[in-house]
């Protein structure tokens, strides 16, 4: 009993082993954790302060004075400008009477009129333009309304007069007898062949014309030609 009990904890011992085995990660640091602290052979390592070149110092040291003069020229220029634009405006509001802003005011006042009515001088011609080439444009588009209607018309009426002119061969109630009588006195059967010496052979009803022999549509050919 006591071997059996031992048995199946060495198995299950080992079943823990195998999952731990598999489930363990391990990580690895390109450069050392910023948590760590300093390396004891490198605690008081003070590293050595490269040396620079006198020349570009020197150089270095030139443009920076530089620089900070002419800032403090610049900042200096514009601190006086804007004192003495502080006062002078201050002088000038302490300094004008009610007349004064009354006529200042008056003035204001007649330059805005003079802005209205050149605004409203250069909008009326605006507007006068615009109507204008308005007007050109209806007038443009009505023109080209009636060359077209005019050109639908025409060819109606040639429509109209073609049909007119194919209505004479129509075949109605009143001459549809004398139709008839024609077609059965003239059949016309468009089966037929012309051979390179200009013999027609007819088609079904009609044999071919005799060697030698003209057809009348054959002379009409020759005539033609």
């Amino acid at each position: 009993m006591l071997r059996h009990v031992v048995g199946q904890s060495a198995r299950i011992l080992d079943t823990n082993l195998v999952c731990a085995s598999t489930n363990l990660q391990f990580v690895r640091w390109r450069r050392k954790p910023r948590w760590l602290p300093v390396a004891k052979s490198k605690r008081f390592l003070v590293p050595e302060r490269k040396p620079q070149d006198s020349d570009e110092r020197l150089e270095l040291l030139r443009l920076h004075n530089n620089y900070r003069t002419q800032l403090r020229s610049v900042t200096s220029y514009l601190m006086k400008e804007a004192e003495v634009n502080r006062k002078t405006s201050t002088a000038d509001h302490l300094v004008l009477t009610p007349e004064q802003e009354e006529a200042e005011f008056q003035k204001c006042v007649a330059e805005n009129e003079a802005w209205n009515a050149k605004i409203a001088q250069e909008r009326e011609a605006r507007l006068q333009k615009e109507a204008a080439e308005r007007e050109a444009y209806v007038a443009r588009k009505l023109e080209e309304a009636r060359i077209k209607q005019e050109e639908e018309r025409e060819r109606i009426e040639e429509i109209v007069r073609l049909e007119k002119e194919r209505s004479r061969s129509y075949i109605t109630k009143e001459n549809l007898d004398a139709a008839i009588d024609h077609a059965l006195a003239n059949p016309v059967d468009h089966n037929f062949a012309i051979d390179l010496q200009g013999n027609i052979y007819r088609g079904r009803d009609a044999g071919p014309s005799k060697p030698g022999e003209k057809s009348a549509e054959q002379a009409a050919l020759t005539s033609g030609s």
